[in-house]
Order: C-alpha cells, then structure tokens, then sequence
C-alpha cells in the first residue's frame, strides 16, 4: 500500500495503540491483492532452517503456581509474543514469517492479526488482511514446528472512517447472542487451524460498556478448552479515568483474573493522531507498567515493544515507518539520528522538499535494551513486539541477552 500518511490506519500493521480516530475503509481490490501477495511472498520462504524443538519447557511439561496456568503452557520462562502480519509491499513493510522463522528461539507466542468482528456486531468472525486457510494452516504448522504456540486474534479496527470501532464494540457487547457466535466461531477456527489460544484486542471500546466487556472476557475464559491461552491487549494508564475513550472500558483487576497474559499497548505514548513525540519514553512505560502492577499479578503483565516509528511533518497523518526505512530515511536527508536523553530513543528532523519540518521517532536496538532492563526490574512476565518483521535486528541480540 502507499505510504501516503492518510493511509495509514487502513493497515493492519498500523492498528497498535492508535487511540479514536477516523479511519479510511480499504478497497476489496487491495484486500484481494494483499492476500495473494502474502501467499506468494510466504509460500517462498516456507521451507526456512530445519524444524527444531522448543526453545524452552512448555506443552505442559513444567507446571506453574496455581495463580498462573499459563506456565503449564509456555514455561515459566520470560514470555515474549510477537505480532504477525503479511507483506504491504505498497508500503514498503515486510511481513512477519521471515522473521517468525529466524528467531523462533526467541520467541515464545505468536498472534497472526488475521481475524476480526464484523462490523455488524452480530458476532460474525471476518478474516482481515489474511492469507487463505491452507496458508493460515501451514504458518501455523511451521510455528509449531518451532516450538511456538499461535493465539487467533480478534479485534474491532480498520472499518474505515469516525468513530465505526466503537460502535462496533458497542452493539456487539449489548447483544449476547453476538457474543455467543463470536465465541463459536473462534472456537471452530481453532479446531479447523490448530490455533492454541485466543488474544483479544478490542479498542476504544466506550467506557459505559466496561461491565460488559469484563464479562465477554470472562465468558470467553469459561468457552475454551483446558490447556489453552487467553491474552489480552489494552491502552496504559497511570490512573483510573472511568471515562477515557480508550483505557475508560478496562477493568484492570477484573481482566487480569480472567486471562493468562495481560499485555500493555506501552507504545502509545505519541500516536498518529498526536504531536510528534516519542512512541515510549522510558518513563512513560515505567508509570505504565507500575500502575499495572497495583492491579494484575506481575506473572501475567506482558509489555509491549514497538518496532516501528512516525514521520511527523507537512499535511495529514505521518508516516508510518519500520527501523529499516527510518534509518534510511535519515541517511537520504543527510542528517544524523540523535538519542533523546530523557526520553531513552533514537529521533531526528529534516527538511522536507517543500520546506515542512519533520521529526522522526522510532526504536532501535539501544531503546529496547532499556525497556528490557526495565522490564526485568519489575520482574513481570516479559514482552510482546508490534510487530515482527519492522524492528531493528539488534533488537533480538538484547532480547536473548537480557531475557532468555
């Protein structure tokens, strides 16, 4: 897709953290498109190295404390997850399986951004920006392969423009049929693709549909199968603002019962929608993950690691940019990337051709090594990468270095 900054919410890999805004709806001629790419593109790299065993206990060899299930499942190792989608090579973005494949030793859970509600609310289960069902089953083999566990995501994003998200959310909470269906249709995808649990990533849900979106959460705990996951994705917040259209729906204490992994969207800090800034100063994520822990069990907090950035500058939304082509970006302009001392990340600015200044922030290996650090000093549960496929190679030198 293009790299035009009004773009940018029609991708999937653009969706992390972004907060209510408008969106602009894809063609059907560029969904096609996009999954026939993604099946040519992966279908290449499908065989990759030799399968190998998993990278540490898990499968049920280890059990954990009884207030962590998930231990049972994935060890009680430092967890870290990774997001997956397919090529945009409109946009210059790879997609995700090379990635998957190099570094399955350092990862532990895999979430495909396959799948999401219709925009009905009616509880239908749409397949989004994903590869037909062979492709969908073969990644996940190769996964498994690798001694990786798949969650099968569910969201409610990229409709298209206003507040369309919510609304979705809304009717589908109000209607517990719908919430039925969606939780069989998640349940029959898992048996026909292997998946080994669900991730929930449902956004600016309205703060008044908090009880039921607590009680969605929990109906979908009681729906799976002893032995799978449940993960959730939420907005961070250092404080309880009931009426906050992103974070206001999410009852921290109740949520963190409910799932194995509660993981913060910790690169939200600076979005599309905001004035150029960092996407997570070390002290943001640092309030974040503190609040967290007053109200979930440290075993179960996951923080998210962004691996892409923002070019902020001239008219519309900024681009949306991986490590790769930020890096390069710089060295075309002819200016030096800098370190923000205080907010612990790599940035620069530059001209642009028709006069504009813009200012670039992104995250590099040096700015995960911090929020590593930070993560092993809270002693939570580990990390989860938005998304695989966009970061700064060094990054995973760190990860293994400060995690594994």
């Amino acid at each position: 897709m293009t790299t035009l900054p009004p773009q940018c919410p029609e991708r999937p890999s653009c969706r992390p953290g972004r907060g209510r805004r408008a969106r602009r709806r894809p063609s059907v001629i560029r969904l096609v498109a996009l999954a026939l790419g993604a099946a040519l593109f992966l279908g290449a790299c499908a065989g990759g190295p030799a399968a190998r065993p998993p990278a540490k206990p898990g499968d049920g060899q280890r059990p954990g404390p009884p207030s962590n299930r998930a231990a049972g499942i994935v060890g009680n190792d430092p967890v870290v997850y990774g997001f997956y989608t397919e090529p945009e090579p409109e946009a210059g973005l790879p997609g995700s399986f090379p990635t998957m494949v190099r570094h399955a030793r350092d990862l532990d859970v895999v979430v495909p951004f396959w799948f999401r509600l219709a925009e009905s609310g009616d509880g239908t289960i749409e397949a989004y920006g994903a590869p037909p069902p062979p492709r969908r089953r073969q990644v996940i083999a190769d996964a498994h392969r690798r001694g990786l566990k798949v969650e099968l995501i569910l969201h409610n994003l990229l409709y298209g423009s206003g507040d369309r998200s919510a609304a979705t959310a809304r009717r589908f909470l109000r209607d517990p049929r719908a919430q039925d269906r969606a939780i069989r249709g998640m349940l029959d995808l898992m048996r026909q693709e292997g998946y080994d649990g669900v991730h929930l990533d449902l956004e600016t849900v309205p703060p008044e549909e908090r009880p039921r979106l607590t009680a969605f959460v929990r109906k979908v705990r009681e729906a799976l199968p002893e032995g799978k996951l449940l993960s959730i994705a939420v907005f961070p917040r250092d404080r309880d603002d009931p009426t906050d259209p992103n974070a206001g729906a999410y009852d921290y204490a109740a949520l963190g019962r409910a799932v194995d992994f509660f993981i913060l969207m910790t690169y939200s800090e600076h979005r599309a929608d905001t004035p150029p800034g960092p996407l997570a100063s070390l002290d943001y994520v640092d309030r974040m993950v503190r609040y967290a822990l007053r109200h979930v069990p440290r075993e179960k907090v996951i923080v998210g690691l962004g691996a892409f950035g923002f070019d902020w500058g001239g008219d519309g939304l900024p681009r949306y940019l991986d490590h790769a082509q930020a890096v390069r970006l710089a060295r075309e302009r002819g200016v030096e990337v800098r370190w923000d001392d205080r907010a612990r990340v790599p940035f620069f600015t530059y001209t642009g051709d028709d006069g504009s200044s813009h200012a670039v922030y992104f995250e590099n290996g040096r700015s995960w090594a911090e929020k590593l650090d930070l993560v092993r000093r809270h002693r939570v549960r580990g990390v989860a990468i938005w998304r695989l496929g966009m970061e700064d190679p060094a990054g995973w030198r760190e990860i293994a270095r400060r995690l594994r």
